[in-house]
């Protein structure tokens, strides 16, 4: 057996992947093949294993299916095979002593480094040695992660409009803990990557990833759609702990010829689901994250199934373009589930602002936006984060008949003057959204069906040709009703004069908003003449 040893690797630590340089055995005879290490406290900060460092016991090692874990020298043995990545699933108390990037302390085995020769020597196997370095951190029972969907660049451009708005924010040094990519890091251009993972590594925060259907090779065999993926973030399918919270991260975009795809998960990562929860304690929170929404997975009930034990659960996913709630459930088991929206809101797309970015609008009423959810213990809560907005805009609050556009636009026909509109970013049918008007009684929303006001206007001005102007892309809204507006016929003692509007918005699943804005509505005599 070709034994190759840690001198190989430790030029390649620290690297955003690890490709290693020997030749493999060819995937047929892969399950003879292994990875072997150490995980080891990084005293001197070197990424390298030196004799006087400690290993670490008790520490999961896993190709993304089967899971060992480390013994009491913190050494591990793995099978291993090409297009697999080797990851310890961190606990909460140690990060890796390198990037913040997660991805970078993973190891890839990349097909790339099976030289061609390696088909003539299907007899040898291989041992790679690979040891992970790691650093302790204090635990924080209580912390903040942005859960950010679909950033989703195209070009240069367009990674521009990222690095301009949304990166201002992370940068910012907030208290959030953890960033999480929930997939199209780009949209079909994979020379990005290099570009995007050097801006992840520089964020403060920790800052995790996973694929999306446009992160792909889709001109490869299905098997090894995400080999481009792999080679900067690593594995695609992984785990870690923060605080009392356990996440695990799955692909679930699963390939069906070259471009096509479905939502699913597939039998081995159901499998690395099944191992990893057997060493999870049922009283944590397990979040299970991924691309497309688990509600349109097409073997959610498997995964489900899996999550019957830890009655603290939840999903977060992306894709949609538009933030939006889900109640995936098999047999009795219930995951309430948070589209987050998309960080390029409608990919990009719309009239842009002084600042030369696009509004980019999303369906639903919805800015381009992240979620900041706020984890204790096992419980937690969330709040949208429109970019560029003050984090108290969680919620639009339009009231009808003042500005005279209203009028023009046929989608609002049907509303009647006087109509407060309470558009809550992440709100669904179990969230209650009370209002009070001047400090007056609490008042309750009922959920509306019409199309949510900035919607209408914005769809209005594409039907008359006013949208696009020159240089911009259309951005086309659908005729379709919000799933987050609600209502409330004002008083007639509120039609008149200055108000003042207090809105709150929560749900038994983790939704807290609230909103306030003053209006002046106009007396009847003064109302601004028709066409104005």
């Amino acid at each position: 057996m070709l034994r190759l040893t840690n001198s190989h690797y430790r030029r390649a630590l620290g690297r955003a992947v690890l490709c290693l340089s020997f030749m493999f055995a060819p995937l047929a005879l892969a399950a003879q093949s292994v990875a072997e290490g150490v995980v080891f406290v990084d005293a001197n900060a070197n990424g390298l294993y030196d004799k006087q460092e400690v290993g670490l016991a008790g520490i999961p090692v896993s190709n993304g299916d089967t899971i060992v874990v480390t013994n009491a020298d913190g050494r591990y043995r793995l099978p291993v095979k090409l297009g697999e990545s080797v990851f310890p699933i961190l606990p909460s108390n140690y990060a890796f002593s390198g990037s913040r990037l997660i991805g970078k302390g993973f190891s890839y085995l990349d097909y790339a480094a099976a030289k061609p020769t390696a088909r003539k020597r299907q007899r040898k196997a291989v041992t790679a040695t690979i040891n992970f370095a790691l650093k302790a951190k204090p635990v924080a029972t209580a912390f903040q992660l942005n859960a950010i969907g679909d950033i989703q660049v195209s070009d240069h451009q367009e990674l521009d409009y990222l690095s301009r708005t949304l990166w201002p924010e992370l940068m910012a040094g907030d208290s959030s803990e953890v960033n999480l990519f929930l997939g199209d890091l780009v949209n079909n251009n994979l020379t990005l990557y290099p570009a995007l993972a050097e801006m992840m590594a520089r964020l403060p925060q920790t800052s995790l990833t996973l694929p999306g259907n446009h992160d792909r090779d889709v001109d490869s065999i299905i098997t090894r759609q995400n080999r481009t993926y792999n080679r900067w973030f690593g594995a695609d399918a992984y785990a870690f702990n923060e605080g009392q919270v356990h996440f695990i991260i799955l692909n679930n975009v699963f390939g069906k010829g070259a471009r096509g795809y479905e939502g699913r998960i597939s039998d081995r990562q159901l499998r690395f689901v099944a191992n990893d929860l057997r060493l999870v304690p049922t009283d944590r929170l397990v979040v299970v994250c991924m691309h497309i929404p688990l509600a349109f997975t097409a073997n959610r009930a498997q995964l489900i199934a899996l999550l019957g034990n830890y009655p603290h659960r939840l999903a977060l996913s992306g894709h949609l373009h538009q933030v939006a709630r889900f109640f995936p459930k098999a047999g009795n088991i219930v995951v309430p589930e948070l589209g987050v929206g998309a960080a390029c809101g409608f990919w990009w797309v719309g009239e842009k602002d002084w600042d030369g970015i696009p509004s980019a609008l999303q369906q639903g009423g919805t800015p381009r936006n992240y979620f900041q959810l706020h984890f204790n213990g096992n419980r937690y809560d969330f709040r949208c984060k429109a970019i560029g907005e003050d984090a108290a805009r969680q919620m639009t609050l339009y009231v009808t008949g003042i500005d005279t556009l209203d009028r023009h636009v046929r989608d609002l026909s049907d509303v009647a003057p006087g109509t407060l509109l309470v558009t809550v970013y992440g709100g669904c049918d179990s969230t209650v959204v009370r209002c009070r008007i001047d400090g007056g009684p609490w008042l309750t929303c009922e959920k509306s069906k019409v199309i949510e006001p900035n919607v209408a206007r914005n769809r209005e001005m594409d039907l008359i040709g006013a949208y696009p102007t020159r240089y911009n892309r259309r951005n086309p809204m659908r005729k379709r009703p919000s799933r987050q507006l609600w209502q409330l016929t004002l008083p007639p003692s509120a039609r008149s004069g200055v108000h003042e509007v207090e809105v709150t918005a929560a749900d038994a699943y983790g939704l807290r908003a609230t909103g306030q804005r003053m209006y002046c509505f106009p007396d009847t005599a003064a109302a601004l003449p028709e066409g104005k």
